[in-house]
């Protein structure tokens, strides 16, 4: 891919002095190549393929995607399964390992990956934890912008959209996460 990257800057180089350019022949092919190999371990520019950072294997959008196919599930205690419902974390995991992002099972070894993120910083792919009915991280749900995020809803037995404003969520946040 560098060498690539390298013959086409040379070719545009090249072409943008006016200067005509042609392949070289195929006696000095190698010759060539060296040059290019030699062309991009000294560039100083970074190479195309170099400006991207790389991305993870699963996207916000791929993971609210898989989350959103999930509203109406229905909530059960150790679920992590379409099949068979999910509780919060088996939720979380389930969507996740769809994007091909692993995750522990439970809500509060989740708390333990990542990055945290202030509840300011918030974007959508974050997981966001609140303390429920043990100390720590004991409830989980995937933001999904403007202080929505997708989890399990116990009170309504489903999967479903929470706000982070509400009342109930206010009080039992927790902190925040980036995996992706």
């Amino acid at each position: 891919m560098k060498r690539l990257a390298a013959t086409v800057l040379l070719a545009v180089a090249i072409g943008s002095t006016g200067t005509a350019f042609a392949a070289p022949a195929a006696s000095t092919y190698n010759q060539f190549l060296q040059s290019m190999d030699l062309l991009t371990k000294e560039a100083v520019l970074p190479l195309a393929d170099e400006v991207l950072p790389s991305s993870p294997v699963g996207t916000a959008q791929s993971v609210i995607a898989a989350a959103r196919s999930l509203l109406g599930q229905p909530v059960v205690w150790g679920g992590s399964t379409p099949a068979q419902g999910f509780d919060c974390s088996g939720l979380v995991q389930y969507v996740f390992r769809q994007a091909g992002i692993s995750l522990p099972r439970t809500a509060d070894l989740q708390f333990l990956v990542g990055q945290p993120v202030a509840k300011s910083m918030l974007q959508p792919g974050d997981l966001v934890y609140f303390t429920t009915y043990a100390p720590g991280a004991s409830h989980v749900g995937i933001y999904i912008g403007l202080g929505k995020f997708i989890h399990t809803a116990w009170s309504q037995g489903i999967v479903a959209i929470g706000d982070i404003n509400d009342d109930y969520f206010v009080k039992r946040y927790y902190g925040a996460k980036r995996v992706i």
